[in-house]
Parts: C-alpha cells; sequence; structure tokens
C-alpha cells in the first residue's frame, strides 16, 4: 500500500515537473448547476468545466478547481480531468447567491462568470410545548425551530382555539428557534398550536409552510360562576336585595386557592376567600343600586365571570325645592317643598342646610318661611321618607345679600399728594356688604372705572394717569351688590399736585467761566418748572461731596464761593430735586485767570525790559559808528611804529600800536597776498572776499575793529 503512494506521488511529480514545460492555455471556464430549478432539500451538484488548450502528445495537465458563493471561496479541489464538481446536499434557502469557479494551472488562471443560484422554499420548522395537559390559568412555552436554516429568522407561532387563531411574531437573530409563552385563558378548551419560519437574505425571502398543530388539552379549576338575585332581577326600591354567587371547583384543584368577588359596575361590594360562594345584601333598595352585577371567581391567573342586570324600580321621584335664590337681607325666605305623584299634605318634609346642623321640620305642604339674614347664605336640601325609603332634593344655593356700607376711598401711597404725569393709586372698599359687589369711581359726576370684587373685605384698585390739573379733586366712589338698597358715595378726595422738575439750567457769574485768582465766583441753579420745595445741591465733578446745598422755595439758589483760587478751578454742575423728580445740569468749566494788579506789573516789567533793550542797542550802535570814523582817521596816514628802545620789532612780535589786523592785511586796507587756491576760486567767491575784509576793519588794534 505504501509502495503504490510513492509511486503514485511519484508519477504526480514527475507530470508538475513536465507541466511546467508543456505550451497550454486556458480558452475559457464554465460553471453549471444542476438541477436547474432547485427546491430546499434537494440536491445541488456545481460543475467547473474548463477548456484548456495543449500541444498534442503532451503528458495532461493537473488543473486546481476553487468554488465561490458572493466572492468567497467555499470549496477547492485538483483533477486530473478539465472539470470538477462540488455537491451541496441538502440545498437551503442559505445557499441561496452568486456562485463562480476559478482554475489555476501553473501560473496561468481564468475565472468563469457568476452564476446566480436560486433555492426555493423553506423547510417547515419543527414545534414542542412544555406541556401537553393544562390548567386554565397556566402558561404553555411552544418552541418553534428551524433546524436546518441560518439566522436570522422570522418565527411566528399561532395559538388556534376553535375559530380564534392568536399570532405571536419573534425573531431570532443568532438561533435558528425561538421560546414563547401564551396564557391559557378562561373558555379555552382544546388548544392547537403551529409555526411558520421566514427566512430572508439579500436577494429575496421565503416562507416555509406550516408545522404540525400539536394539541395542547386545558381542564377548568373551577366551574364559571353561578349568579342568583333574590328577590328577583326586577325589585322596587325599599325591597331586600340579595346576590348570591357560587362556583364548583374540580377534584384536582384546592378549594384555598379561590377567591370570589361581587361587584356592581366597578365598585367591588364584597369578596370572599378560601370559599366556593359569597353573598351581598342590602335591605332597603334604591334606584341607586340599578346596574350590572358580576359575579367573578379567581385562583392565580385563572379568572371567571358571569354578570346580570337588576332593575330597580323607583318607588317615588325625589322631592323638588323651590326657594329664592337671591335676596336682599330683611326680605321674606321662603322654601317650599313637593314630591310629583304625592299630596304634599300628606308628607313629611324636613328642611337641612348642608355643612350645618341645621335640621328644620317643614310646615304642613312643605313650607318654611322666614326673614332673610346675610349668615343663611348656603347650599340647602329637603328630604321625605316614604316606606322607610328616605330621598333628598338636589341642593339649591341661596344667597342673602346685606346691603353695602359707605366705602372708604383712600391713597393707596397714604398721602394726598400726586406727581403730574404719574399713575395715582386709589383703594375702595366697605366694610360690610355680601360679594360680589362692584365698585365704581367717579370724578365729579363723571364715572371712570368699574371693579367687580368676589371675597368679602377686598378692595377695589384704581390706577389712574394725572395728566392735566382738572384730575386733582372730585374722586368717590361707590359699591353696589344685588341687594336692592343703593350704596352711597364715599367722601371726597383731592390731591394736592407736586410737578417734575422739567430741567435745570447752571450759570456762572461771570459768565464767560473765567474768574481772577482771589475773586469772588458766583454760580447760579435754577429750574424749570417744578414744585417747591426744591433742594438745590452744587458739586465739583471731581469729588464726590457736594460743595453746597440749601433746600429752599425758589427756583433759582445761588452760591457764592469767595477768593477763589487755582486749586478749585475745575468742571461744576448742579442737582435739583422735589418729591417728584431729581435733574441733573449742564457742566460748566472754571478756569482761574490772573489778578488785574499781576497783569499790570508784568506790562510795566515788560515795558522797562524793551526800554533797557532799546537803550542797550542804541549805545552799541553808536559805539560801534564812533569807531568806524577812528579807523577811517587812523587809516588816512602810515606810522612807524618802534619799541621802547626806537627799535623796529622783530617779525612776529606786536606792541600796543601794532595792527592786528589778519596777515596779508596791510594798513592801507588792502591786500596784496593772495594764495593759490584764491586765484582759482570765481569771481562770487572773490566777491564773498571782499566782504570779509569789510568786517575785518571792526576789528581792535590798527584800526580793525
Amino acid at each position: 500500500m505504501h509502495f503504490l503512494l510513492r509511486v503514485a506521488l511519484l508519477h504526480f511529480g514527475i507530470l508538475a515537473i513536465q507541466s511546467e514545460h508543456t505550451a497550454f492555455t486556458i480558452n475559457k471556464v464554465v460553471l453549471k448547476a444542476e438541477p436547474n430549478e432547485i427546491w430546499n432539500g434537494n440536491n445541488l451538484t456545481l460543475t467547473c468545466e474548463a477548456e484548456i488548450s495543449k500541444v498534442p502528445g503532451t503528458d495532461p495537465l493537473q488543473p486546481s478547481f476553487v468554488f465561490y458563493k458572493d466572492d468567497v471561496q467555499i470549496f477547492n479541489t485538483t483533477s486530473l480531468n478539465d472539470e470538477a464538481h462540488y455537491i451541496i446536499s441538502p440545498a437551503r434557502f442559505s445557499h441561496w447567491g452568486e456562485y463562480s469557479c476559478a482554475v489555476y494551472v501553473n501560473r496561468k488562471n481564468r475565472k468563469s462568470e457568476e452564476l446566480p443560484v436560486r433555492i426555493r422554499g423553506v423547510s417547515a420548522p419543527q414545534i414542542s410545548v412544555s406541556k401537553k395537559e393544562v390548567k386554565e390559568g397556566e402558561k404553555v412555552t411552544v418552541r418553534c425551530e428551524a433546524s436546518e436554516e441560518k439566522a436570522p429568522i422570522i418565527f411566528k407561532i399561532f395559538k388556534v382555539n376553535r375559530n380564534d387563531k392568536q399570532e405571536k411574531t419573534r425573531p431570532a437573530h443568532n438561533t435558528n428557534y425561538v421560546d414563547v409563552d401564551f396564557l391559557v385563558e378562561e373558555g379555552d378548551k382544546n388548544l392547537f398550536f403551529e409555526c411558520t419560519a421566514e427566512v430572508s437574505s439579500t436577494f429575496a425571502k421565503e416562507t416555509s409552510e406550516a408545522s404540525e398543530r400539536l394539541l395542547v388539552t386545558v381542564s377548568e379549576p373551577f366551574s364559571t360562576p353561578s349568579i342568583q338575585v333574590y328577590p328577583s332581577t326586577n325589585i322596587t326600591e325599599g325591597d331586600r336585595l340579595t346576590v348570591y354567587c357560587t362556583v364548583l371547583a374540580s377534584s384536582i384543584f384546592k378549594e384555598s386557592d379561590i377567591e370570589i368577588l361581587i361587584q356592581k359596575d366597578k365598585t367591588i361590594l364584597t369578596n370572599q376567600k378560601h370559599d366556593t360562594s359569597a353573598s351581598y345584601s342590602k335591605d332597603l333598595a334604591v334606584v341607586a343600586d340599578e346596574g350590572n352585577y358580576t359575579c367573578k371567581a379567581e385562583s392565580g391567573l385563572a379568572s371567571k365571570t358571569s354578570s346580570v342586570y337588576i332593575h330597580v324600580t323607583e318607588l317615588f321621584p325625589r322631592p323638588a325645592l323651590q326657594v329664592g335664590e337671591e335676596i336682599s337681607e330683611g326680605d321674606a325666605l321662603s322654601f317650599s317643598c313637593s314630591v310629583s305623584g304625592f299630596k304634599a299634605e300628606n308628607l313629611t318634609f324636613y328642611l337641612e342646610k348642608i355643612n350645618s346642623t341645621m335640621t328644620t321640620r317643614m310646615k304642613t305642604g312643605g313650607k318654611y318661611k322666614k326673614t332673610g339674614l346675610e349668615q343663611d347664605r348656603g347650599l340647602y336640601v329637603c328630604k321625605v321618607t316614604i316606606r322607610n325609603i328616605t330621598k333628598k332634593s338636589e341642593p339649591r344655593m341661596v344667597t342673602v345679600y346685606a346691603p353695602v356700607s359707605t366705602p372708604v376711598l383712600s391713597p393707596a401711597t397714604k398721602m394726598q399728594e400726586v406727581v403730574m404725569g404719574q399713575t395715582l393709586i386709589l383703594m375702595c372698599k366697605s366694610e360690610r356688604g355680601t360679594p360680589p359687589i362692584t365698585y365704581t369711581l367717579f370724578r365729579g359726576t363723571e364715572q371712570l372705572y368699574n371693579i367687580t370684587r368676589k371675597t368679602k373685605g377686598e378692595s377695589a384698585e384704581f390706577k389712574l394717569n394725572v395728566s392735566t390739573l382738572s384730575h386733582l379733586s372730585g374722586y368717590r366712589c361707590k359699591g353696589n351688590n344685588k341687594n336692592k338698597l343703593s350704596s352711597p358715595f364715599s367722601t371726597a378726595l383731592n390731591f394736592t399736585v407736586i410737578a417734575q422738575i422739567q430741567k435745570v439750567i447752571l450759570e456762572t457769574i461771570p459768565s464767560s467761566g473765567e474768574v481772577e485768582n482771589g475773586r469772588d465766583l458766583t454760580l447760579m441753579c435754577r429750574i424749570i418748572d417744578g414744585s417747591w420745595p426744591v433742594t438745590f445741591t452744587f458739586y465739583r465733578k471731581d469729588k464726590s461731596d457736594h460743595v453746597h446745598q440749601e433746600i429752599i422755595n425758589k427756583s433759582t439758589s445761588i452760591w457764592h464761593q469767595r477768593t477763589f483760587d487755582k486749586e478749585q478751578e475745575g468742571s461744576y454742575y448742579c442737582t435739583a430735586s422735589n418729591r417728584a423728580s431729581r435733574i441733573h445740569s449742564n457742566i460748566l468749566d472754571i478756569k482761574v485767570i490772573l489778578a488785574s494788579w499781576k497783569k499790570a506789573v508784568i506790562a510795566v516789567f515788560v515795558v522797562l525790559m524793551a526800554v533797557g533793550v532799546a537803550a542797550a542797542v542804541t549805545w552799541w550802535y553808536l559805539q560801534k559808528k564812533r569807531k568806524a570814523k577812528q579807523i577811517t582817521v587812523e587809516m588816512s596816514g602810515p606810522v612807524t611804529v618802534t619799541n621802547s628802545h626806537n627799535e623796529k620789532p622783530l617779525p612776529g612780535q606786536n606792541n600796543e600800536t601794532e595792527s592786528h589786523c589778519p596777515p596779508g592785511f596791510n594798513e592801507d586796507g588792502e591786500n596784496h597776498t593772495v594764495r593759490p587756491e584764491e586765484e582759482k576760486e570765481d569771481a562770487g567767491e572773490n566777491t564773498y572776499a571782499d566782504a570779509a575784509v569789510g568786517s575785518l576793519q571792526g576789528w581792535p588794534g590798527s584800526g580793525c575793529t
């Protein structure tokens, strides 16, 4: 065996080596599926065929085949033939997709076109239940499983009871099954369960056929309650009413677990635990007892009910109470009570005031009368009793209106002053009177506003805008309710007007705003309009404290500052305020200048300085002129200068009469020495030299000054 295997491997190895040197080409690759129409559960065969051309007489090739589903490799094989097979058994919906194959020979390969494979149908799921026999109120767990399909799967589970079919849908994202709980309800007998599976992909979705049906038998823990009414379901007011409720428990059920309830509409009348019966009784039935009565038996989740409607015939209707609902205090308050279909003289009526201990027997015929007082206000009913049945009338509201007392009108600020242009608030209130009270405000005979107050002792608040002097006097108010007597007016109110300050102007004397150092400064702060007294306050802008303040009954305040100096220089302003407003004035800049006598001293000093300068200039000019004449005389004749030994001075020596003129300058004023550089200068430069020589004549010594 091992020997044969070695021979085979050697043979294929030789073939592989030979194929590398064999000339060939892959013409095409085709993928086929059989059968053409594939149903869920059938076998699917995929065949990959390769058309390969090669040189005749060469050894066979050994191609490799690779199968793909949706571009993902799923199978590969090697064959000595030009085709390979991939079998899927059985085919399921999850195998739906796009398939292809590729052929590899040495370093050459070719891939087929994609082949769509469609799987029809989904395998029917399997169903199972947790119990085959259950009792009402219990739960049944149903499992639906599609073992041959892949998630995601959507399961639908059905509970079938006679002609009723209950459905629950549950998705399974990671598993191929779901568990669903169903409650066994009242009336469920033999139950059937079945389910379906829905599988979807990118391309389509398929739903399976229904699974087999499973039967679950239901047993009753107790019977449907039996309800009985005595004397019958049609009774008359005054009859005794009794309701009985009973159930029968099954032999396999414990009676101690049963609870029985009797209820009317949504109200529980009685309940009985650990028993199979319950009852409810009422000695005197009334019309209000008519309705639907239900007997309900419960145990755990199990519940059964039965109902009956009880009719109660009215023995007599409710009495009717008549009364004047709104009367004035002091008027007669009359009550009358009657029952339709009965003579009032044969009945006994009582009058009751709700939320009070007052109960009064009415006179024959159901009449009652008294003088109305404010404290009689309230809800009243009358009642009558026939055959031990007592009925009350609908409540009636009675209001006795006490007259409104003289109101008091007062300002909210308790001050009878009003600022022009602002809101005036007046309060009107009456100490006595039954609400609601409507308060009316008058100015003279003019009616201004109405305000209604529903609470006793509550004031009416009127807001007025005072814009003219005519709005300052004659205010009155009055209050009215439903009492027939009219309320008197309040005492009239008059007000003192306080006009707001409109503008404040700050002026100065002198008006230029310049004050000589040491002189007095006068500032005047005056108002335009505004009521007195006025508080005037003067400020220096860079100071937080005021410099002057006064309260006066005038429109102008004057402030004198004596010996105003440089330290007090700055910006000034003032404010004016009264009880209505506070206004800021304009700002004045006050500057301190020199006193007049100081200016005169400075002027005299300046004049004297000017005279002195002029005299000095004149003296200098005369001196210059005199020296110029002296030089001219000295230059008119040459003089030989000798020293004390009657010798001519050596070159470079000077005596007191020696010329101090520059080198090259002789006494006759001519310059015979000219430097070579000066010969090259133009006429303009010579002119400049001449002017320079002229200026040297003013040098001291030898006539040069």
